[in-house]
């Protein structure tokens, strides 16, 4: 990820104004009650710059053709025919370059054309990509092409605000971290008499009263795990030797505190009595 919650500086290409308004970060984070000094990294497939979303928006061109509204070639043969019915009436002197839009469409392969999916070095990307971005200013409908570049807008800002999210809850991770509550969804907190043991809490899970433990292996790494407390109890509240239940898991971070918060955040139980650790 960039780690920057600046704005990026798009540029209008076919919509009459700047495609993600000023300040569209700050507004994806005061969706999600992030304070104004915390930074959202955009995401590593968000165009940084202009230059990226032109190749991104010529990609979405090819890719989507006109195949809704049919006003533009939809299979990568017409596209092929088009461009190159089109680059000797664009114009073709560029820096003194004759045939260099001919050349640029004849560089675009039948893969490209047919998958939306510019290859080569960035540069080239580029000029492939201000090639198509030209052909469908010339060839494609207005409204098509505003159509497009609004959609691509709309995915960037979802992105963005998916960035925000995943922030905010990365925060709530660290929180319960380094500050655990003494009550979370019906789990209670439960000090234990093992010098392992990071954090735990206990509740009845579906039944059968369990203590979901962070705790320190002799490798010197944590794990998370769920014991029932009737095995906990019986091996003498040691997680070294008390036979598992559940082996804790996370889709998000990877962390032992990260698969125990999922775990608390995840069943819904019931709370047991605060003696229900006998060690």
């Amino acid at each position: 990820m960039n780690a920057t919650t600046t704005d990026p500086p798009y540029e209008a290409v076919f919509l009459d104004e700047p495609p993600l308004p000023a300040g569209f970060m700050q507004e994806c984070k005061s969706e999600h009650d992030l304070p104004f000094y915390v930074d959202v990294p955009l995401p590593d497939s968000v165009p940084k710059d202009t230059a990226d979303r032109e190749i991104d928006l010529a990609e979405r061109i090819l890719s989507a053709g006109g195949t809704e509204t049919q006003t533009a070639p939809t299979h990568h043969e017409e596209i092929r025919k088009s461009m190159t019915e089109w680059a000797p009436d664009h114009g073709e002197d560029i820096d003194g370059d004759p045939g260099y839009w001919r050349r640029m469409v004849l560089s675009l392969s039948p893969r490209e054309r047919n998958f939306g999916t510019l290859r080569g070095e960035y540069e080239e990307q580029l000029q492939k990509a201000r090639t198509i971005l030209a052909w469908a200013a010339d060839t494609i409908s207005q409204d098509v092409l505003e159509e497009v570049e609004q959609e691509q807008a709309d995915a960037i800002r979802e992105k963005c605000r998916d960035a925000a999210e995943a922030v905010k809850a990365e925060r709530k991770r660290e929180a319960f971290r380094d500050d655990p509550p003494v009550s979370v969804n019906g789990w209670e907190r439960v000090d234990v008499d093992h010098g392992d043991v990071r954090l735990a809490y206990q509740a009845e899970n579906h039944g059968t009263p369990v203590i979901a433990v962070v705790y320190d292996q002799p490798d010197g790494g944590l794990e998370a795990r769920e014991f029932t407390l009737e095995s906990w109890n019986k091996a003498g509240g040691n997680p070294h030797e008390t036979r598992t239940n559940r082996h804790l898991v996370s889709s998000v971070g990877d962390t032992a505190f990260d698969r125990l918060y999922s775990h608390v955040h995840t069943f819904d139980v019931e709370p047991l009595p605060a003696d229900a650790v006998e060690a």
